[in-house]
């Protein structure tokens, strides 16, 4: 699986590499934007994922971005299941637009958990937090927001799901990228 993911990520290196080769860095080519969820409650969470892409084509786009999930969860009832928790990592991730509105998403996916809430037993991890990697791959669509923006909602499968996975399958998000 690794040798799969490094293949990816030198084969969309490469080709960014001779895209910006062949026509200079543009800057009006670069995307900001990502995803933001709230829930609030007795089960609170709070999402915020900022992505910074570049448009190498009008077809292919790649980026880097950074997650942060923050969890809790207060039982009035039962104050011994109350728990409060923070995830975070980054992303690797592309896409290539099949036709202006619909496109496929790839992404690598690495995200830092508490032992004490993902693996309470110390029966697969040491010390208090541990990484999981995801490999997530499918389809989104884009609606255009104005002249350079659009909302995205995307349906995901995590291609290397395992049992410390913070989420299952599918995966559904939605956000924004807002042009330059």
């Amino acid at each position: 699986m690794r040798k799969i993911i490094l293949f990816i990520l030198v084969l969309f290196s490469m080709l960014a590499h001779a895209q910006i080769q062949e026509k200079g860095f543009d800057k009006t080519r670069l995307f900001t934007g990502g995803n933001l969820g709230l829930q609030f409650g007795n089960y609170t969470s709070i999402d915020v994922s900022p992505i910074l892409g570049y448009k190498f084509t009008k077809r292919f786009a790649a980026g880097i971005g950074g997650v942060y999930q923050y969890y809790s969860y207060k039982d009035k009832n039962f104050p011994i299941y109350n728990f409060r928790t923070d995830i975070f990592g980054g992303k690797v991730f592309s896409r290539f637009y099949l036709f202006d509105f619909l496109f496929a998403h790839a992404e690598y996916e690495f995200l830092n958990l508490e032992t004490k809430y993902f693996d309470p037993n110390n029966m697969r991890h040491n010390g208090e937090r541990f990484w999981v990697h995801g490999v997530l791959v499918g389809a989104g669509y884009a609606q255009q927001v104005g002249l350079n923006s659009a909302f995205n909602i995307m349906l995901l499968f995590n291609i290397n799901e395992t049992i410390d996975s913070p989420y299952s399958n599918p995966i559904i998000r939605m956000g924004f990228d807002i042009g330059f």
